[in-house]
């Protein structure tokens, strides 16, 4: 088994590399967006990720970020461990747990002294992951809602989102993480680039409020026929903030919807009631890994800080 970084896949080996994202994820980004993402941001490894080869076939693979975190003590850029699938095939015969090992040492050479991932507690790789050394530092939060049989009218000034409403939307965020701890995405086009690679539709996934010509608040949604969730919601004030969740509940039309994250945290007096249930944490989690040295769940806790008031974290800072 021979390691290979994104530049030294060969040509003949990129259906190899769909099927593997496809049997792993359901789903497979195209070199198109990748080459976007590296080209136009500071986004990913200079490696862009790790894949196991054996006999001119991919049996693995592992995408790295490098993501800005606002610790205590300031800011410092961590990895982000993304996409790390097998084949289904190749599956439990240590191809993960190889070239992570591979990734953890390519990141400590270029000094980076922290990983993260997101994954479900649920899922087998939760066990692999623990071995190698990440600890889980955050489960969000979660209150959700039965469908709802009010009709709703459209609050005033909710709208759903344009194209040019993407760099207000950024520069609101960056306002509202001010002060605080967690990732750090600072204003610099990255849902630009999201919209270049087709990876955002503005006018499905986000909904704004907007008055007197000023972006006052924004939600992004995830919708599907059977259910909508909000994992992110940023606003001004607080009317403008219950204008979203109303739209959030117009957009359900009739069927169950939800909200995570720092929002519920952050405003729980907007899910009070006998209407929405919720729970603490849910199964899926940040995990952290403090690359060569061994620690406990406590210590990565206090570390990233998730249970200071000030973490912020939110659908946008999954990968």
């Amino acid at each position: 088994m021979r390691f290979r970084t994104y530049d030294e896949i060969a040509p003949s080996l990129e259906t190899d590399r769909f099927l593997l994202q496809l049997a792993s994820f359901g789903g497979a980004i195209p070199r198109r967006s990748i080459d976007i993402w590296c080209r136009r941001t500071k986004s990913t490894a200079e490696y862009v990720a790790v894949f196991a080869e054996e006999r001119g076939r991919l049996l693995g693979q592992t995408y790295v970020l490098r993501v800005p975190y606002t610790f205590a003590d300031g800011p410092e850029v961590v990895s982000g461990i993304a996409a790390v699938g097998t084949r289904p095939d190749r599956g439990r015969s240590g191809v993960a747990r190889a070239i992570l090992r591979e990734v953890h040492r390519r990141e400590r050479e270029a000094g980076i002294r922290y990983a993260t991932l997101w994954t479900n507690r649920s899922w087998g790789a939760h066990n692999l992951y623990e071995e190698l050394g990440y600890r889980d530092v955050y489960a969000f939060p979660w209150v959700a809602h039965a469908p709802s049989t009010r009709v709703r009218r459209r609050p005033a000034g909710v709208r759903p989102a344009r194209r040019s409403d993407l760099d207000p939307i950024e520069r609101l965020h960056a306002r509202a993480a001010t002060g605080r701890l967690g990732f750090l995405r600072e204003p610099n086009g990255y849902l630009t680039v999201a919209l270049a690679t087709r990876e955002l539709d503005p006018s499905k996934e986000y909904l704004v409020r907007q008055r007197g010509g000023r972006l006052e608040g924004y939600a992004l949604v995830d919708s599907n026929p059977y259910r909508t969730v909000c994992g992110e919601l940023v606003a001004t004030s607080r009317s403008a903030r219950r204008a979203l969740v109303t739209e959030v509940e117009r957009r359900a039309k009739g069927t169950a919807f939800a909200f995570q994250h720092t929002p519920v945290r952050d405003a729980p007096e907007l899910f009070r009631g006998p209407e929405y249930t919720g729970v603490g944490g849910g199964w899926y989690v940040l995990m952290a890994n403090a690359l060569g040295r061994t620690w406990s769940a406590p210590a990565a806790v206090d570390r990233f800080g998730t249970r200071d008031p000030r973490f912020l974290c939110m659908a946008g800072d999954r990968f």
